[in-house]
């Protein structure tokens, strides 16, 4: 997805604060269909499409079953692995992800996503997403 000037480097200083409060070494905003709009992995051999894609997937899950639970809206998706954790925050028709292998930046990391999301919300605000990307919500 491409963005315009102002918006990306509005985005790069926000994503820039981000990993400076918290140590993730995965950062990224996805549409909800997967398209990537910003990606950072570090040092890890990530695949930006493939893993925004799946983000993408586990959201809609996540969405589709707090629906059927009547617990809606979606707020965090937390994913706990063997060896680390990811946390996907909808942020309307986008999503903030953070992952990090360490448990204690974890629960800090939730702490920056959540404080950073309505900056990054407000930014994302101005981003037109074509009307074939958008998932209905029920």
């Amino acid at each position: 997805m491409r963005l315009e000037r102002k918006i990306a480097y509005a985005l790069a200083k926000e994503l820039k604060d981000i990993t400076q409060e918290a140590k993730l070494e995965a950062l990224a905003i996805l549409t909800a269909t997967g398209d990537r709009v910003a990606f950072y992995a570090g040092d890890k051999t990530a695949n930006s499409t493939e893993l925004s894609a799946i983000g993408a997937a586990l959201v809609a899950a996540a969405r589709l079953a707090l629906e059927r639970l009547a617990f809606s809206p979606i707020n965090d998706v937390m994913v706990r692995g063997k060896n680390g954790f990811l946390i996907l925050k909808s942020i309307g028709d986008f999503h903030l992800v953070g992952g990090t292998s360490d448990i204690e930046e974890f629960k800090n990391a939730i702490a920056v996503l959540s404080n950073h999301a309505p900056t990054i919300a407000d930014i994302l605000s101005y981003v037109q997403i074509d009307e074939e990307d958008v998932v209905p919500m029920e």
